[in-house]
Parts: structure tokens; sequence; C-alpha cells
């Protein structure tokens, strides 16, 4: 278990993130990526117990339906999925952007650094359409062997940071800034969101179908999380630390906001370069193929579940629910596909899309505490392998946590997660009642029990639009999230949904 969280963590996060966090906040990133394992930790174990309790494939899709029933059941769902469709784009993107130091008409210069280019794009959508066809056509042996490259996931970023310290050592470039305490703060939290530190570190979801099978998990899954989750944030810290001593200091001038490394390829490769080590690039090369393209086609298998069981839970149309000879969900696999590609029109470079997907993401996941203290008064009694200790108070915590976590991926992406969380919720409600009147007279709504999404969703546009200090946004964001923590958990069902299909695989 502790391998799967290992393997599901390191993806192109690491190709990246380092250099977008070093951006954001200076040496003081590897303080962000701290911060960033702390968080990722709180809501780790929050869904290993959900992922214990619930053991069916697109769980994430059934945890809100189970507790709270159909409108919040669609918005937690809908975030998931989503989010599920994003991540092979990004991968995807990040195969892209690292070739392109050997085929450079694959990226073009957008000043801050490289986006995908007009033949990119296309290359890119055309590497999307190849693995929905190996999970279409159900290659087994060709997923296998991709998603068994553990091993060469986890040496290769060792090897890089290793060598990268040993050649250049720019250990000056360690010294902070001098600049008010406030500055550096917001240059930490915007390289967890928008630096893409969160991003890399939340990969323990994959986790939480394994929390069932455990043996022994009520010690196994919370060791399984911690030593997982921390061999991953030792890598990250050993590669944050790399980058910051690689960097030649001639480029810090102006500081590291300014820090630019528009070679074609991505930052890794244009340091290599410069240090005249030409072996690192083409090692660096060779696992941005192999590493992101193993997580592209695993997290579009996800998507396409998460797609399958909101059909077969009556969220989605029924026909997402629909499986071929292959046991695969081959209408929501195709249409993830389509709405894969699309995003990447839409935000044709890495980071750019990362800060959204960031938000959306976490709106997801910000649903397990209140589902968590939920269900342990709907389901007393049901059999738990892992029972998250001091419940009562660590469900509050990890929600104010990732309620911060929002809000740090910066007004725009919040406001564009928001709009593509509740417009869809809107045409939700409006298609729900319509059918209630015509085909599906008994499907119910739930409005009441999934009001409190769009109370919460408001008030942190609202509270995020004020030009506040950083301090006074948090404790204003905090107070906002304990004030509607136990709204949320007492608008549940009084008894858990029957449209959940709790046991469908």
């Amino acid at each position: 278990m502790t391998l799967a969280v290992v393997t599901s963590t390191i993806g192109s996060g690491w190709l990246f993130a380092p250099f977008y966090a070093a951006r954001f906040a200076g040496p003081a990133a590897l303080g962000a990526w701290l911060l960033g394992g702390l968080l990722a930790f709180a809501l780790a174990l929050v869904f290993a117990e959900l992922g214990a309790l619930v053991t069916s494939s697109g769980a994430l899709a059934q945890i809100p339906l189970l507790s709270h029933g159909r409108t919040a059941g669609f918005i937690g769902g809908w975030c998931a999925w989503v989010s599920y469709l994003a991540l092979p784009s990004i991968e995807v993107m990040a195969v892209m952007q690292y070739l392109a130091s050997s085929v450079p008409w694959l990226t073009a210069d957008a000043g801050a650094g490289q986006v995908l280019s007009g033949a990119g794009l296309a290359l890119a959508s055309l590497l999307l359409a190849v693995l929905a066809w190996i999970n279409l056509a159900g290659v087994g042996w060709l997923a296998r062997w991709i998603d068994g490259l553990t091993s060469w996931k986890l040496v290769v970023p060792l090897v890089v940071s290793i060598t990268l310290m040993l050649m250049s050592g720019h250990w000056g470039n360690l010294v902070p800034l001098a600049q008010p305490v406030g500055t550096t703060l917001e240059g930490m939290v915007r390289a967890i969101s928008s630096g893409g530190i969160l991003f890399s570190l939340l990969g323990f979801r994959t986790a939480m179908d394994l929390a069932g099978e455990a043996r022994q998990p009520q010690r196994t899954v919370p060791i399984a999380m911690a030593l997982g989750l921390g061999i991953s944030l030792l890598i990250y810290l050993l590669l944050q630390l790399a980058f910051l001593v690689a960097v030649p200091p001639d480029q810090l001038s102006a500081g590291w906001a300014a820090l630019r490394l528009s070679a074609h390829g991505g930052p890794l490769v244009a340091l290599a370069l410069g240090l005249g080590l030409g072996w690192v690039g083409r090692l660096l090369l060779l696992d941005a193929v192999v590493s992101p393209t193993a997580t592209a086609m695993a997290y579009m298998g996800a998507a396409s579940r998460v797609g399958w069981m909101m059909g077969r839970c009556g969220l989605l149309p029924n026909v997402l629910g629909r499986i071929n000879r292959q046991a695969v969900p081959s209408v929501a696999l195709v249409i993830s596909l389509a709405l894969g590609i699309g995003l990447l029109l839409l935000g044709p470079g890495w980071q750019s899309v990362v800060s959204l997907l960031t938000a959306t993401l976490v709106i997801a996941l910000a649903m397990g505490p209140v589902s968590l203290a939920a269900l342990r008064l709907q389901l007393p009694s049901s059999p738990r392998p892992y029972r998250l200790p001091w419940a009562r108070l660590w469900c509050p915590l990890a929600f104010v946590l990732a309620t911060w976590a929002i809000s740090w991926c910066g007004t725009t992406s919040l406001g564009g997660a928001v709009l593509i969380v509740l417009l869809p919720a809107i045409g939700f409600v409006l298609l729900t009642l319509r059918g209630r009147q015509h085909e599906e007279p008994h499907a119910p709504l739930n409005l009441r029990q999934g009001l409190w999404w769009f109370l919460y969703l408001g008030g942190l546009v609202a509270i995020t639009a004020w030009p506040l200090e950083l301090a006074a946004e948090l404790i204003l964001l905090g107070a906002w999230a304990l004030l509607v923590f136990p709204l949320a958990v007492r608008s549940r069902l009084s008894a858990v949904s029957p449209w959940a299909r709790i046991g469908s695989a």
C-alpha cells in the first residue's frame, strides 16, 4: 500500500513544481512543501476510512451521494470527475513541453514560460486518444507494464537531484530574501496552490480503494499513508533543494519571481543543459515520456470509472453507465477523452491548468470530512476496517485546511472552479425537476441536503474578493468553515441514499 501511494504521487509534478514553487516562494518553497504535506496527510486519513467503507470503483462519486443525496452527490461527483479527466491532459502537457527540447516546434514562448504550439496541441490530443484506446481495448499487459514502473519513477528523480547538487552547488541561493514575513507567507501559499505543490501531493486518492483490503487496517492504513506521503515528500524536498542550488546566481538578479527558463523543454532540462549535463537532459526526456504517460493512462481509466458510477447512480445520463465486452465503461471513457482534449485547447500550458484543477480537486475532497462525520451518525454500526481516531476534531480541522487550500488558488482560479461546479449543479437541479414531472417522477432531488454547498462556495468567493491581509483572510475563512461544517453535517439524509448503489463494482 505504501508503494501505491508513492507511485500515484510521483507524476509530472516533479518535472515542473520545483520551478514554479521557487518562482513564487524562493528558498521558502522548502517550507511550502512541508505545509502542503501536512494538508495532504490531514485529508488522506479522512479518505482512508471512507475508502474502507465504500470500496466500489468510482467511490468519490458515491460518498457524497450516500450521505447527502443527489444534489450534493452530483456536486461532489462532478468535481471529482472533472478533476480526474483533467489529470491526463496535464500529464500529456508535461510530455510535450519536455520533448520540446528535442522537437522545438511542439511549444512556443509565452513570456514567462513555454506553452504548447498548434502542432503540440495536435500531438497531445493524439496521445490522449492512444491512451483512451489502450483503456478501451482492455490491453491489460501494456497497462500493467506501464503502471509497474515504480522503481523507475523513484530512482530517476533521486539521480537528477543528487547530480544537480553535486555539479552546481550554489548554496548561497538559499539565503532568504530581505522582505516582510507576510510577503514570504503569501509566496508560500501561492507555491502550495498555483505552484503545483498540493497538486503533486494529492496522489493518495488512489490508495483509498486499498483500505478495505489491507491487513490490520487500523495499523497499516495510517502507516502506509504516512510513509507513502513521507517518502514522496522527501523526494520532492530533495528535488526542490537541488533546483534552488542549481540555478545560476546571475539569473536571480531580479529575484526568484523573475526567473525564466524559457529554453525549449522543461525547466529541469534547461538547468541540466546549462550545466553541460547532456546525459541528465536525455534521462529527463526519457522519464518525461514514461512517468507522465503512465499517470495519464491510469487517471484516464479512473475518470471513466467515476463518470460510469455517476451514470449508474443516476447523476449523469444513464448511457455513461454502459460497459463494453472488456468490462470497460466505453461511453464514459470517450466523453472523458473529448473533455480532456477540450481542456488542452483552453489551457495550453502546464501551470495555467494546475491552479484551476487544484481548486476543483480540493473542492471535491472538502466533501470528505463532511461525509465522514455524517456517515458516523448514519451508519454507526457498519464495519470499518479502518476507523479514524478523534474524528470529531480531525474532520472540522481537515475541512478548515481544505478551505484554506481552495482560497490559496487565487480569486481567478477559485471563481473559475466555482463556475465549473455550480453552473452544472444548477442545470442538474432544473433537469431533475423537469424529469420528475415526466420521465422519473420518483427520482429524489434532495435539494435541502445540498444547499450548504451553494452557501459554502458563495461565502468563499465573497471572502476572497475582499482585499485582506493573509492572516485576516485565514482567520475569516477558518471561522466560515467552522460555521458551515456543523450545518453541512446536520443537513445529511436521515438514512443513507439507496441511489448510491453501494457494492456496484
